[in-house]
């Protein structure tokens, strides 16, 4: 199940790699990098997570994650 969870300035996701391809969560975690701190980190359990801090403190950190999850689905359907 996909979560996302607001700790401090972060946004945390957790994505299952069964679902979500991985080159599409590399391309857009790539292309939040203009706009958010990004960490990406699997583990052998299928997941995957991310980390998110906005540079700018004026964004609302679960709308980042949920357009993170939108992005990778956008890029999972043009391919």
């Amino acid at each position: 199940m996909d979560k996302i969870r607001i700790s401090g300035q972060d946004v945390r996701l957790m994505l299952d790699s069964r679902f979500y391809d991985s080159n599409a969560v590399l391309m857009a975690a790539k292309a939040f990098t203009e706009s958010c701190w990004v960490y990406l980190d699997g583990d052998q359990d299928d997941k995957i997570f991310i980390s998110l801090k906005p540079k700018s403190r004026e964004v609302a950190l679960e709308e980042v994650g949920y357009e993170f999850f939108n992005y990778v689905l956008g890029l999972m359907k043009n391919e």
